[in-house]
Formats: C-alpha cells, structure tokens, sequence
C-alpha cells in the first residue's frame, strides 16, 4: 500500500503564503539596517578616536617644539588618571545597581490592565536580553563618559591640590591657613561634587532598571516596590545622604566668600545661623543615613519614605528657614553694628589680596601763594618733565595704517601701545604698533596664497606721543617706511607670531631652493620687484613626514596639508600664533591680561603678556567681576580683550611672558617675588619645574620695556572707589563712596558728527586708564605711570587721581592716591568736557570743521596733577569721510585749575595759555 504523505502543520501552511518572500525580505533589509547602523556607530567611533589622538599627538609636537614637553606630560597624566579612574567608578557604580536589580527582579511579572505598561514591558518580554543589555549599556557608558570627562577637565584643581604650600596667614573664622582655601578647598568641592554625581546616577539607574524589570511598578495590583529594591535604594541614598554631609561641611568653609552681607565674607547671619544650621543639618542626614544603613537588613518602605521626607524638612529648617530669620529679625535691624566686624575684616582681606594695603594717601590743594613755583616752573614743569599727549593712541591707528600700512595686506590693532625709548638723550614716550599681515586682505586668495606665501608681518611703526608734525598734523615718525627708517634699530622685523597671525602657516625651505614666503613689497619710487624669503627661525613643528602631515591634516581639518606638492622635506608648520595664546596654552592656569604689547629688544620684536595668578575663595576678600571691571572704551573697541565674566577676589601680577614674534620662543618670568611673595606662583612652580624662569633671568635691554599691567590696575581702581575709606563705620555708609569716569569724549565725538540729537547709551564705556610719564603728586619727580581719574558718585567733581610706578625697580607699583577736598569744586572729566564744549570759541570751530565732508575725532581728555591743580589736556583731530581717511591734529585744548579752556594749534602753546589762565583764576 503507497504510504500517505503527511498533512503539513498550520504554521508550514503559513509559510507557504505568498506573502512570504516579502516578509523575510523585511527580515532581511531589518537585519541589513541593523549591521549597517552598527557600521556607522563603529566607524564614529573609529573616527573620534583617531581625531582625539591626533589632537594628543599634535599637541605633544608644539610642546616640544617649545622645550616643554614635560609641561603636556604633566597635565596628560593628570587629565587621564582622573579621567579613567572617575570613568571606572561612574561606570562601575551604574552597571552594579543595574546588575543588582537584575538579579532581583520578581518574575514572570504581575498582571497589569494598563495598556501602555503592556505595550513597553510585553516590548521587554519579548526582548529580555536586549532589554537589560540597553539599560546596562546606557547606565555603564553615559555617567562614565560625562563624569570622566568632568574629572579630567578638574587637572588643575587635582594638580593644585597635591602640591599645595602653606601661606603662613589664617581666616580669623576658622583659623585654617589661606591654602586651604586657595589650593586645596576647590578640589575638595570637586570630589564631593563627583561622587554625588556618581551615587545619583546610580539611583537613577536602579529606578529605570526596576522600572524595566518590574521590581517597581507605577500601577497593578499587589506589591509595587519589592524588598531588594527597598534595600538596594537605601543603601544608596544612605551614601549620598553621607557624601551631602560632607559637603554641609564644605559649605561653612565657603561661608568665608559669601555675599549675604555688605560685603564678601562671614557675616552675623553666616556666623550666628547658616553655619550652626549646617552644623545641624550634618548631624541630621548622617543619622539619617544610618537609618537608611539599618533599612539595607530592614527593607520597610515606609522607613525609606520617611528618611527622605525628614532630610527635605530638616533642609528647610537649618539651611533656609533658621538664617533668613536671624537676618530680617537680628541682623537688618541692627546691620549697623552687627556687620562692622565682618567689614573691618573684609577690608584688611581685600587690601592683602588685591595689593592695595600700602597706598601713599596725600591732600591735594593749592601750595601756598609765597611756595608756589613761577610760571615759568610751571609751564617747563607741564612740558618738559611731564610727557603730555597730543598723539592719542587710541584714536590714530587709521593714521598709521594710510601713512604706513603700504599694502592692504599689512594693518595695525585698534590703538596703538605705549612704551618709552631713549631718544635725543632722555627717555620719551612712544606710541607702538606692529605692521601684522592681514591675509583676509591678499587680492588673490587660495589655500597657497594664504598658508604657504603671506606667512608674516613686517616691521613696527612708532612716533612720539608729545609731538605731532605742525604743518601736516600727523605723527613724527621714529620707524616706518620701506626701506625702513629707524631710530629704534629693529634687525629682525619679520613678524610670524603676532595677534592677527593666520590661523597656521607653512614655512621652509631646503637651501638653494627659491624663497617662496612673500616678504615685502619694494619701497616706494623704486623699480624693484617684491622681496621673497625662508623662515629660518627654528620655530614651529616639522611636517616633511607623511606621518607629521597626515596628523596636522586631521587636526586642522585640512587635507591640502597632506595632498599639497608646495610642502617639502624642511616644511614647518607654525600654529597657535597669538602671543596671548601661546602662553595661554602652556600656562593655562594664569590669568592673561587683555592688553599685549610689542617692545624692540636689541633689535628683535618681542610681545609681553602680563600673566595673573587669580582665586576666588580668598577668605573674606571682596569679589570682583573681573569683566565689568576691566570693561573701558579700549575692550568696547575690540582693542583689548574683554576678560570673561567671573569673581575673583585674589589678584597678583605674578608673571611677565614674552614671545619672539619671529622665532615664537616663550619665556615666562617669576615677577615681583623678592618684594611680594605669592605662594600660589610657588605651588604652579613645583607641578612645573623649570616653565617658569626667576626674575634675575630677564634680559637687561628687556626690563626697562616691562610696565604694570592695565587689567590689574583698573580693578585696583575700581576697589579704591571704595576702598580709600578706612572706617567702617563710614564704609557701611557709604556717603564717601566714589566711582571710575565714564569716558566723556565717546558720547561727544558721536553727538558733534550727528545731524540729530544723540542720546548716549545707559551704561557708556569707562574711561581708559592712561600710561604716560607724570608725576604722581604734580610736584614729585615724574615717572612712567599708569593713572586714571576718580570722581564722585555724581560725576560732577574730581574726587581723586591715582597712579602706579609703571618703572621697573624700587617703587615700582606703588599705589598714590592723591584726594582732592570734598567741595573743592575741581571738575571731574565729564565737567571739564562739558565746560569745553560750552566754550562759545571752541564749539563754533568744531562746528564749522565737521560740516562738508569730515568729521571731528576727539581725542582722550587726559588729566594731570600739577602743583596742587590738576591740568587737563584734549587733542582734536579732523577726519575726511571716507574709506582712506584719517585724523589730522587741528587743535589742542588744555585746561588748568579754574582757568579757561586753552584752544590753539599745538600742544605747547595750548598748554602754556592754560597755565596762565589758570595761574591768573587762583591769584
């Protein structure tokens, strides 16, 4: 008998659908997708890490090209023993209470009627290892890259917080030395700070994996929270409750900078309620946490519930309730006594910190009739002691791009640097600019053109600030021209790192071969063509290997750099060109004064960069936003570079960079550390042997070209404001408070050049603090200084002058504040320039020279102190409209005591008629 074939099962039917090619092709482009995405992932991957280590590896190269390889090694080992261990433990934390949960999770899991529930755990059901593979995953790889990458960016407080030296001095609150709060507090903030972290992800990641696994369930009947869930929790909240008490405890120490009172430091209320509060609230969440610690064996919910329902309220009491009634019902009604002692030691902190403890105060006033000096005394004394401007650096860098900028492709910054120079046998005053290349201008640009031909700068430009050429009414020029004429010798006047350098260049050549760099266009009335060159000066990282080019092209995200025949076996490649970044980046833990400044040694071009040590937990010293302190007219142009936003309340000018501007050699000077020692530039010393070179290292032809840096010195004024007051009674006050000038002549030279009435913004920019040669008192020897006026609250009078010793030696930074009597009726800037602007004689020339097709350019209105009067001096210059225009020097105007405004042609006889005027008033 033939044997029957056999009936195919139901799912063997099914498969045998028509439809089945269809669904395995799916099958199929799913499973394709899947691999593909995966590929993609991979190859992200791939290409992150090789970016990174290209970013390594270049970075290692221009350290070493600097000789301070050692320096990265440092700061790498750091960055990555913080990185991989926090890594480890974040990961580790998240995977083991996901691991737990896992182990513990009820199964199979309770009904539930809630249809979404059902839709995602019947999704879990269906994929249980993929499931628990993806939470594992996200609660693994998420806080162990976000929280190494955290850590590693903390290599600075780690690296502070190792080599930490004593300061000899403690906080009158807790008596701990000031290294504490300087060099080791913030890493400790930053560890308690990480391992919170750590145990909330570590929460988190129980709660979604409980979640997921239905050890906690939102709806259903029966048990919603299973016991191991129950005791996993606590045991985690109990660390965290116990990592939080160590940062209560953090958090009396940061009492010493709080804000709460007057001013910055442990007040009555900081003293008397936020730190007992936190006192209590330590001893709250510890046995708090042994609770928790007990519920781990326990596992009550009700028990976990409540623990975290008592620390919420015990939060509410000791950190919020208890101090805001001991400050609106003790302190505010009794502010006046209560908050002197925090005061008194907020000033002593705040003139250690700042340097501003040893001022010369003196009284200003007019000498009496019989000791005043003659006319003549006076005018020579105004003339040829004090260095007068009547070139404004600020406001002729259009003058010397026209007269010496010779291509398009050259210009200069937005004002001009001050230095003094010996000339004609005395020291003078001159204003400085380096003729940098602007590549952005070069009439045919390509990748060539920009990186391997225009590579430099050549030459600086500088004039006199006293004198101005009285038949043309432009500057003198000192240096300038091609072929250039000097008479301060530059020999070396190319200019490869500057601070308008490109972004990198391509340099050298094998010797023989033809120059390719563009050096100079040919000097004017001569027919020959442009010079090219070689850059010979050592400076930059090697690129003739493929290896080397391949690594800058991935850096730099530029593939010319490895397909490009104009690179040779001797190519360099020059990077992080910026003066200010170059030191930046090998000293990032300075604070970099916004004003760089070129000087000529020994005929090579040299950028100085002042480099600040700065904190921010400095017991009990003022806090200071170091941007809206140091904002004036010259960071509202983009001449100096805006500091961030940020308190400071510790300050030192502790260093002294150079970069050769051809070369790109760094040198960073130990500064002012015979006199003042600052332990904070003792510790970054030892994490960095050798960076930084004693001050006995400074070259000789270099020192007398060092100056008090601008940004320390304009907080130092905004400090003074209030700082000149001694009592603290009065400070508390405040009747005797001063502020820094707003800069008149912006606001007037825009309201002389408008058609219609100009309404000046809220907050005009500040008067810039001036660097010329004066005397500090008007009747003292004068010296290269950097000053600046200060006016009452009001802006109506002149309150005080100060100045600093710019000269390096014996008095240099010292602080004299000369005051001027309270109702003396001396004019403040903005009164003066309002009085001269009234003058009948000078505002009808000012608006006969802005009508047709110029404008008027008011110089800075720069004050001086002379024999117990201040002299005030304004140059005016008249600009043509248009693209090639620029000021001309047409008049000067001078003032003295309660004479009339001067208004002449020349600064000499301006000033002279002013002194007689003013001599005349006071007679």
């Amino acid at each position: 008998m033939a044997s029957q074939a056999p009936v195919a099962p139901a799912d063997t039917v099914a498969a045998s659908d028509p439809l089945d090619p269809f669904t395995s092709g799916l099958r199929r482009l799913r499973r394709w997708g899947r691999r593909a995405l995966l590929s993609v992932v991979a190859i992200g991957l791939v290409a992150v890490a090789v970016s990174a280590l290209a970013r390594v590896e270049t970075n290692r190269l221009w350290f070493d090209s600097l000789g301070d390889g050692a320096v990265y090694a440092t700061r790498l080992r750091a960055e990555l023993l913080l990185g991989i261990v926090t890594a480890l433990l974040a990961g580790g934390l998240g995977a083991l209470a996901v691991v737990l949960v896992n182990r513990t999770a009820p199964a199979p899991w309770p009904r539930e009627e809630d249809e979404q529930a059902r839709g995602w755990r019947a999704w879990v059901e269906a994929h249980p290892v993929a499931a628990r593979r993806l939470v594992l995953a996200v609660f693994t790889l998420v806080p162990a890259y976000r929280l190494g990458t955290a850590a590693s960016g903390s290599w600075q407080q780690y690296l502070l917080w190792r080599h930490a030296v004593p300061w000899g001095t403690t906080d009158p609150t807790y008596h701990r030395d000031l290294s504490y709060y300087v060099e080791i507090y913030p890493w400790h903030r930053t560890v308690v700070g990480l391992l919170s972290s750590m145990l909330t992800w570590a929460i988190v990641a129980t709660i979604v994996a409980a979640l997921v696994h239905g050890s906690l369930r939102l709806r259903g009947p029966g048990r919603r929270v299973t016991r191991p869930l129950i005791a996993q929790t606590s045991a985690l909240l109990a660390a965290w409750l116990l990592v939080h008490a160590g940062s209560y405890w953090l958090d009396r120490m940061a009492l010493t900078t709080s804000n709460r009172g007057p001013v910055t430091g442990a007040g009555y209320t900081d003293t008397h309620a936020v730190g007992p509060g936190r006192i209590g609230l330590i001893v709250v969440v510890v046995l708090v946490a042994l609770a928790l610690a007990a519920n781990v064996v326990l596992r009550r919910g009700r028990l976990l519930a409540g623990a975290v329902a008592l620390t919420v309220v015990a939060s509410l009491l000791f950190a919020t309730a208890w101090p805001a009634l001991v400050q609106h019902l003790k302190e505010q009604p009794s502010a006046a006594t209560l908050d002197l002692p925090q005061i008194r030691r907020n000033q002593q902190a705040t003139a250690a910190a700042f340097g501003i403890g040893d001022v010369t105060v003196q009284e200003a006033g007019a000498t009496d009739a019989a000791a005043r000096p003659s006319l003549a005394a006076l005018t020579r004394q105004a003339l040829d002691d004090t260095q007068l401007r009547a070139l404004d650096p600020n406001r002729l860098t259009p003058t010397f791009d026209v007269k010496q900028q010779l291509q398009a492709y050259y210009g200069f910054k937005n004002t001009l640097d001050v230095d003094r120079y010996p000339l004609g046998g005395r020291t003078r005053d001159v204003a400085i600019g380096v003729r940098e290349l602007h590549a952005g201008n070069v009439s045919r640009s390509t990748w060539a053109t920009q990186h391997l031909v225009y590579t430099h700068g050549y030459g600086v430009v500088a004039a006199p600030t006293d004198s101005i050429d009285p038949t043309t009414g432009v500057p003198t020029f000192l240096d300038g021209g091609l072929p250039p004429e000097q008479q301060i010798p530059v020999t070396q006047p190319r200019v490869y790192f500057g601070q308008n350098s490109p972004s990198y260049s391509i340099v050298g050549q094998p010797q023989g071969a033809a120059p390719v760099e563009f050096d100079h266009p040919a000097g004017a009335g001569t027919d020959a063509a442009a010079t090219h060159t070689t850059y010979t000066g050592g400076g930059g990282v090697p690129v003739g290997s493929w290896w080397h080019r391949l690594l800058y092209a991935t850096t730099l995200r530029s593939p010319q750099i490895l397909l490009s025949s104009g690179i040779n076996t001797d190519s360099r490649i020059l990077t992080v060109r910026d003066p200010r970044a170059r030191v930046a980046a090998l000293a990032p833990w300075l604070t970099l004064d916004g004003d760089v400044y070129p000087v000529v040694v020994d005929g090579d071009i040299e950028w100085v960069v002042d480099g600040y040590t700065t904190a921010s937990t400095y017991p009990d010293a003022q806090q200071v936003d170091l941007h809206q302190a140091t904002t004036s007219t010259l960071t509202a142009q983009g001449a100096s570079v805006a500091q961030p936003h940020g308190a400071v309340n510790y300050m030192r000018d502790s260093v002294k960079a150079t970069v050769d501007a051809y070369t790109g050699e760094v040198h960073l000077y130990a500064w002012d550390q015979a006199a003042h020692p600052d332990p904070l530039l003792t510790a970054w010393t030892s994490i960095d042997p050798g960076l930084i070179e004693p001050e006995s290292a400074i070259p000789a032809a270099l020192l007398p070209h060092l100056r008090y840096p601008q940004d320390l010195f304009d907080v130092q004024r905004q400090l003074l404001t209030k700082y000149h007051v001694t009592d603290a009674a009065d400070f508390y006050s405040g009747n005797d408070f001063w502020s820094v000038p707003t800069d008149p002549t912006v606001a007037a030279t825009q309201q002389l050049n408008s058609s219609t009435t100009y309404t000046p913004p809220a907050r005009t920019p500040s008067d810039p603090s001036v660097y010329q040669t004066l005397s500090a008192d008007g009747t003292s020897k004068a010296r290269f200084s950097l000053s600046t006026p200060l006016v009452t609250l009001n802006h109506h009078d002149l309150a005080g002058f100060l100045s600093v010793d710019s000269t390096p030696g014996a008095d240099y930074g010292h602080l004299t504040l000369l005051r001027f009597p309270s109702g003396a009726g001396v004019g403040s800037p903005a009164q003066v320039q309002n009085d001269i602007e009234s003058t009948t004689r000078i505002s009808e020339a000012l608006t006969l020279q802005r009508g047709g097709n110029s404008k008027v350019v008011l110089g800075q209105l720069v004050a001086v102190p002379l024999q117990g009067q201040m002299l005030y001096v304004e140059p005016i210059y008249t600009q043509a409209q248009g693209s090639n225009s620029f000021p001309i020097l047409r008049h000067v105007v001078a003032v003295y005591g309660d004479g009339d405004p001067a208004f002449t042609t020349g600064l000499d006889s301006a000033v002279r008629q002013a002194i007689a005027s003013g001599e005349r008033a006071a007679s």
